[in-house]
């Protein structure tokens, strides 16, 4: 066993602004005589943050990588870091720019020069998990009793996540940010989001663009929107007009604690405006909203504008068990997100109770991760023995419940630690002969966010890296 220090990179790319650090992670690496090298991430140190710059866009949702390309460059050489040196890293593109266009011209942008990175899209439900451990509030929540909601507001969204016993247990959206109005030092407004209408409707607002407002009113808009979030959080039951879907399907659980990350949180530990100039300064509503926030208990996060930048997609390399079920025309695969399952509860198998857990949990997969044609990872765990009955059971609940929410997947992926991926494999191909199914064995995902699956290596064995987000 090798201990040693490897460099990575977190590049944070989302509607508005652009972030990234650079970080030393200390890896412990087994190298074994008839396995390839297996690493585990024991220590990490943030040892270059950048500035916070704006997000260089050739249209409103096109990134433009050659100039974003130049800013990595300037940012490398400010610390003082070689590309070849990069040996790991992690992407995550948010907001209105998280589109597959620009994920792979960054892939291959990166791919040429620097060392093994995950590179990934995130609507808001994966922004708002990213952010709530990024920022520490998933961390906190293990130490805390009872949810704490971690609420990542930028220029033009609030991604709620909330957090109870070191897990994300649910996330939502609202329509409420920095930049849905902007207003010049004079106090003209220039633009008024269209999700803002039905809320300024509600509350017989008269701003409109091209009129004038003072500071009162300003920071009335802002007090009404803090009120709208806050209340909302703790009420649980109500609708909202900024509420992204308007609704949730159920109930919130009861709130001990509110943390703000992003960028008005970091403004919360700022001075509140007391005049029209102080409160417009960088042409919106971002710092009276801070304050509002921070007035109704609201409290910064203890990481903010940086809470969704990551520190790197480690992984642990693998080779797959000996038996194996492959559609080979399916591979190499890369940077697939894995979703995990107890097969078992409390040691008892029960179809019924699996079919819900595992329906659960692709529901919230197909959520946050953009899953449009592309497969999710099945990792079943917690469960020991597995006899004929329940192998069926629990290929026809793969089957079925796979379909019903990733039917334009390419390939149907299951990872067990269990040696039975070639029978669960042929027990899920009886259902679909058309259908491309991949079941891997040995597999340790304990820590697994991502996943490469590589060609066959010797026999029906391929290579597999299982890749962790550092924050």
């Amino acid at each position: 066993m090798t201990t040693r220090w490897i460099t990575s990179i977190g590049l944070d790319i989302g509607t508005s602004t652009t972030k990234l650090i650079v970080s030393e992670l200390l890896v412990n690496q087994i190298n074994g005589a008839f396995s390839l090298p297996s690493c585990d991430i024991v220590d990490r140190k943030v040892t270059y943050q950048s500035e916070i710059y704006t997000t260089p866009l050739k249209t409103e949702v096109e990134i433009d990588v050659e100039a974003l390309s130049e800013l990595l460059q300037v940012e490398y050489q400010k610390a003082n870091v070689a590309l070849q040196a990069v040996e790991s890293g992690a992407v995550i593109i948010t907001g209105e720019t998280a589109r597959k266009e620009n994920a792979e011209k960054i892939l291959h942008y990166l791919a040429n020069r620097a060392g093994d990175f995950v590179v990934a899209t995130a609507g808001a439900d994966l922004e708002g998990m990213l952010a709530a451990k990024g920022s520490g509030a998933v961390a906190l929540s293990e130490e805390t009793e009872g949810v704490i909601a971690n609420v990542d507001v930028g220029g033009g969204t609030a991604n709620v996540a909330l957090c109870e016993d070191g897990k994300v247990i649910g996330t939502f959206t609202f329509h409420i940010g920095g930049r849905l109005v902007r207003i010049q030092e004079g106090g003209r407004v220039d633009y008024i989001s269209p999700f803002l209408q039905p809320f300024l409707k509600e509350y017989q607002s008269t701003m409109q663009v091209g009129r004038t407002i003072d500071f009162e009113q300003a920071a009335v808009l802002s007090d009404c929107l803090a009120d709208e979030l806050l209340s909302f959080l703790k009420e649980r039951d109500r609708a909202s007009s900024v509420l992204l879907l308007a609704t949730l399907s159920q109930s919130l659980p009861t709130i001990e604690k509110v943390l703000i990350s992003g960028g008005i949180g970091k403004m919360m530990n700022e001075h509140s405006p007391t005049t029209l100039k102080e409160a417009v300064a960088f042409g919106d509503i971002g710092p009276l909203l801070a304050a509002s926030l921070r007035k109704r208990g609201a409290e910064a996060a203890p990481e903010t504008a940086r809470a969704t930048v990551i520190g790197a997609g480690m992984q642990n390399t693998e080779i797959s068990g000996a038996t194996v079920y492959i559609a080979e025309d399916c591979l190499p695969l890369k940077n697939i997100p894995i979703v995990k399952v107890d097969v078992e509860k409390n040691g008892v198998w029960n179809e019924l109770s699996f079919v819900k857990r595992l329906q659960s949990t692709l529901s919230q997969a197909n959520t946050i991760f953009d899953c449009e044609g592309q497969a999710t990872a099945i990792a079943l765990q917690a469960f020991t023995t597995c006899t004929y009955t329940m192998l069926q059971e629990l290929a026809e609940a793969l089957y079925k419940s796979y379909m019903n929410f990733f039917s334009q997947a390419s390939c149907l992926i299951v990872l067990c630690e269990q040696d039975l991926a070639k029978a669960l494999g042929q027990a899920i191909q009886k259902r679909n002969k058309a259908l491309k199914v991949i079941v891997l064995d040995g597999i340790d995902f304990t820590y697994g966010d991502y996943i490469d699956i590589g060609m066959k290596t010797v026999g029906e064995a391929v290579t597999v890296s299982v890749k962790t987000l550092a924050f």
